[in-house]
């Protein structure tokens, strides 16, 4: 069914550098094509303050970077993860790319497959992607294209709202309600679970658990304030959660919720907000509070970055 929709390197910031006070800074690490002298948080969030969401809104209709680093990046990150994605061969745990925020790139020895892959030449993956996960339904966790082009050719879309392979859902009472659904495709095993996305929006968001041989992972979208009891992983610790820390949710107490190996935090920097961007020194702290909270492995991806 064809809808419409509206509107590098292995670099991780690990707490340890942050861990003495906030305003710490890590060591200046590589980017994408260039070295950098000053901490590259501070660096992402010069450049992301260039590009307003109009700037962005522009970018994404007719991919003129205008010369702003940030979207520059941005371009940059995809034709990395492309590149690499042909390049990998998976012989144990699977590899995790970041792609723009929520938008991860999974490749397991079998599979291939997306989670909310959101970019302006995100369908350019639909060939080669075996399945699609979406969280929810907000602009920037999916886009028209991908779906359709996924649903054209009988690939599968696991969401809770659009119509593919009998995952349809109503909306009720302010949010979404549906039984809990497990999917077993190729070598990728998926368990879904709902989640609220604010105080209104309940039920709103799909966290999804994903098992690979003994291998965890743990996406959960947009997660706001009081859902943390909801959280969890049932097939055992998650080796990676891929973790959204703002919409309110108290993430000291979310990580003591889920108890991960390992936390990567997404969605930063969102250029399509007008308002509300996690932006570098609302980054800090929660950083220290996922360590607070007994995890230790703790960093913050950028586009591009391969996260496993």
């Amino acid at each position: 069914m064809q809808v419409e929709q509206s509107g590098t390197g292995r670099r991780d910031f690990l707490l340890g550098c942050l861990a003495a006070a906030p305003s710490v800074a890590c060591a200046a690490l590589p980017s994408i094509g260039e070295e950098k002298k000053e901490d590259e948080l501070d660096v992402w969030q010069r450049d992301t303050d260039l590009v307003s969401s109009e700037v962005y809104g522009q970018y994404m209709r007719d991919g003129n970077t205008r010369g702003l680093a940030a979207l520059e990046k941005l371009e940059k990150g995809f034709e990395k993860v492309f590149r690499e994605v042909g390049e990998t061969t998976i012989t144990d745990v699977p590899a995790v790319w970041s792609v723009y925020n929520m938008g991860y790139i999974v490749k397991t020895r079998e599979a291939l497959f997306s989670i909310d892959l959101v970019h302006r030449r995100g369908v350019e993956f639909a060939p080669l992607l075996d399945f699609a996960l979406i969280t929810h339904n907000h602009g920037d966790h999916w886009r028209a294209s991908l779906y359709n082009a996924m649903d054209s050719a009988g690939k599968t879309v696991i969401s809770n709202f659009l119509d593919n392979y009998g995952v349809r859902n109503w909306r009720k009472d302010g949010g979404f309600t549906r039984a809990k659904k497990t999917f077993k495709i190729k070598d990728v095993e998926i368990r879904t679970s709902l989640i609220d996305h604010n105080d209104y929006l309940i039920d709103f968001t799909t966290a999804f658990e994903i098992r690979v041989g003994n291998w965890i992972l743990y996406h959960t979208g947009d997660s706001g304030r009081g859902t943390e009891p909801k959280l969890g992983t049932t097939w055992g610790q998650a080796d990676l959660w891929l973790f959204f820390p703002g919409c309110g949710i108290n993430t000291e107490k979310a990580v003591k919720q889920v108890k991960p190996k390992r936390v990567v935090f997404g969605h930063l920097w969102e250029l399509g907000h007008k308002t509300g961007r996690l932006t570098t020194p609302m980054i800090r702290p929660r950083l220290v509070a996922a360590r607070n909270a007994g995890c230790e492995n703790v960093s913050a991806m950028f586009w591009g970055d391969r996260v496993l």
